[in-house]
């Protein structure tokens, strides 16, 4: 069989410099250290470990990672071999999308630093995004045409209910209501009164980033004019973005309240998917007063809930956060080992069905509920047979194909010869990109 190495070719009594290798073949496709290593870090961050570290926990975590990947390229196949179709349109609409995110957060001597760090082409790199991009659909569409395979019941979700009375299941879901914590409305009069003084000396002409040098009241900003960067959508609080988002390069808003007091706020560049602003702000801060009335409030939606109301339809119409309320209040669905730190004193008592008690973050008041409703147990009971039916189908499918590893070490370090010597950089990308 035959295998691929992606060498730099060696000076004369010099050992190559190894830049890829194959760690794992299914049927006739491969699987690259590069491409393990990209999910490693990934993986690695999100459970605060380092990749710069060879330690037992990288080594299994690698493992792990690389098994999954099989995983995903069995059932890839066994969706072909069971002729599901994908939109080649949705695919190079995603790849664009992702490219273009890619080359964004770089500028263009950076972006082709790294392609010839990686010993790849543009056209190479595109064609990794492609079969990437390709797979994740053939696998979603794998898993869709299995679930819906997947038969729920009505005494299915009670006999769910009855058997996490006194325990969570493997995996929750989590509503939320959030109201944020506001200033009096004296205080907010008066902030109102400063920041339209501000306003008036720029539309009297002054320059904005000198205006905001001596009137702006954020720390990190105003000594640099109120330069906030460059920033896509997601990154700063909501009724800051939407207004910064509608704005024309060139254009100041009117005064905007967000939870850290009035902006006036000015694009200087819109890109594809960032934008460029500056802003003055008017800090409006808090009292513990004002706490206090926000748990209030809380307290008052929670009794209700529990007193019959609708949690969604209560988060829908009092929620300050616009996102989730629009869905009910849906937060997100967790395995029950995985619920975020900050929020598993809150629920560690809890059970299906129950709100928290209020709790406090830096947006705002929370009351949390683990959702019981119908749907949302059919929904878990359902994702819990799909991914047990989509494991049998993995393991069955895996019997009749062919899958090597060669994660071992001796493999990895052993640079791979062809009948002419190494294989050239650009000749092995080519290959291992297809």
């Amino acid at each position: 069989m035959l295998c691929l190495a992606l060498c730099i070719a060696p000076p004369a009594g010099a050992l190559p410099e190894l830049i890829d290798r194959i760690v794992a073949t299914v049927d006739n496709h491969t699987i690259l250290w590069s491409e393990l290593n990209y999910r490693l870090r990934f993986e690695a961050e999100q459970r605060g470990l380092s990749v710069f570290v060879e330690s037992e926990q990288i080594k299994a975590l690698r493992r792990e990672i690389l098994d999954a990947m099989i995983n995903e390229q069995v059932l890839v196949l066994k969706a072909q071999q069971d002729s599901i179709q994908i939109d080649p349109s949705e695919v190079e609409e995603m790849l664009g999308q992702q490219f273009q995110m890619a080359k964004s957060s770089m500028d263009d001597g950076e972006f082709a630093q790294m392609l010839e760090r990686v010993g790849l082409s543009e056209r190479q790199l595109k064609a990794r995004y492609r079969k990437e991009i390709r797979h994740r659909l053939l696998s979603r569409q794998m898993r869709a045409f299995v679930s819906y395979r997947v038969h729920v019941s009505h005494r299915d979700v009670e006999e769910f209910r009855v058997a996490h009375q006194d325990t969570l299941p493997w995996q929750i879901s989590l509503s939320h209501i959030l109201i944020a914590v506001q200033p009096s409305d004296e205080v907010l009069q008066e902030k109102r009164a400063q920041i339209e003084e501000v306003q008036a000396l720029l539309t009297a002409g002054g320059d904005f980033a000198t205006i905001a040098r001596t009137h702006s009241e954020d720390p990190g900003s105003a000594s640099l004019g109120g330069d906030l960067g460059c920033f896509s959508p997601g990154t700063l609080v909501p009724e800051f973005e939407e207004a910064a988002f509608a704005l024309k390069p060139g254009q100041t808003s009117e005064p905007v309240l967000s939870p850290y007091g009035y902006h006036l706020i000015q694009v200087r560049e819109k890109r594809e998917d960032s934008i460029c602003a500056s802003h003055i702000l008017v800090l409006a801060p808090t009292s513990e007063t004002d706490q206090e009335r926000a748990r209030e409030t809380l307290e008052h939606l929670r009794h209700r809930a529990q007193n019959g109301e609708e949690f969604s339809q209560l988060a829908r119409q009092y929620s300050g956060n616009p996102q989730t309320a629009m869905q009910g209040g849906l937060w997100g669905t967790f395995p029950k080992d995985q619920i975020p730190e900050f929020l598993q004193p809150y629920l560690r008592n809890l059970k299906l069905g129950d709100i928290s008690e209020p709790l406090f973050f830096d947006d705002g008041g929370h009351i949390i509920k683990i959702d019981d409703d119908q749907a949302v147990l059919e929904g878990l009971i359902r994702e819990s047979r799909t991914a047990r039916a989509v494991r049998q189908l993995i393991d069955e499918y895996r019997q009749q194909i062919h899958i090597e590893v060669r994660l071992d070490e001796e493999n990895l370090r052993r640079p791979v010869q062809n009948a002419t010597g190494y294989l050239s950089e650009e000749h092995g990308a080519d290959q291992a990109a297809q």
